[in-house]
């Protein structure tokens, strides 16, 4: 691997431990099969994937203590789920503020206002299981999970879709049904 893939490798999980989507997860399993196949040492990417990991989670905790509230805690669109949704945060995170640092995204560690060397720990934690589940697995089984993946890999993705977008066209229809419910039955609870 050249510096300058170490440094993709770098930018991509800094983005997966901040907590935003990415291919983070892939470049981890790759580098993993690399380094089971001898082309790059495995104690190297296990090193900087640490490092970047912890760098992303504590950009990710600053912009969760910087603006993540604020955002979500604002009169608008979809108003009352997101204050539900903070109060529920706030009940997890006052009780169990180690394990929710530990499974949760770092911005959401930031925006529940979790101190920060308990959210250090807890992105530790975490970096070494991801990191090393992904990297591990990887190093020791990367062309056999390969091989599986890829004869699998299409009608898995095609399925995980078609599942998908039926659950979304049902939530729609229940929505719908639901409002045009409530609004026949306000309708006919007026005085005429």
């Amino acid at each position: 691997m050249t510096l300058a893939e170490y440094i993709v490798l770098s930018a991509l999980v800094l983005i997966m431990g901040a907590g935003l989507p990415g291919p983070g997860d892939a470049s981890l399993i790759a580098a993993g099969t690399l380094a089971g196949e001898g082309r790059i040492n495995v104690w190297l990417v296990l090193a900087v994937s640490m490092i970047a990991w912890m760098l992303g989670s504590a950009a990710g905790y600053v912009i969760g203590i910087r603006g993540g509230r604020r955002m979500l805690d604002h009169p608008g669109h979809l108003e009352k789920s997101r204050r539900k949704m903070l109060a529920k945060g706030d009940r997890a995170f006052s009780r169990h503020t180690f394990a929710a640092s530990v499974t949760m995204p770092a911005f959401v560690s930031g925006i529940f206002r979790v101190r920060f060397l308990i959210f250090i720990l807890g992105a530790l934690v975490a970096g070494i299981g991801w990191i090393g589940m992904y990297v591990g697995l990887s190093y020791f089984l990367g062309a056999e999970i390969a091989t599986r993946i890829g004869n699998a890999g299409a009608k898995a993705v095609l399925g995980v879709v078609v599942i998908v977008v039926a659950g979304l066209l049902i939530r729609s229809g229940l929505r719908r049904w639901r409002a045009a419910r409530q609004a026949r039955l306000a309708q006919s609870a007026r005085p005429a």
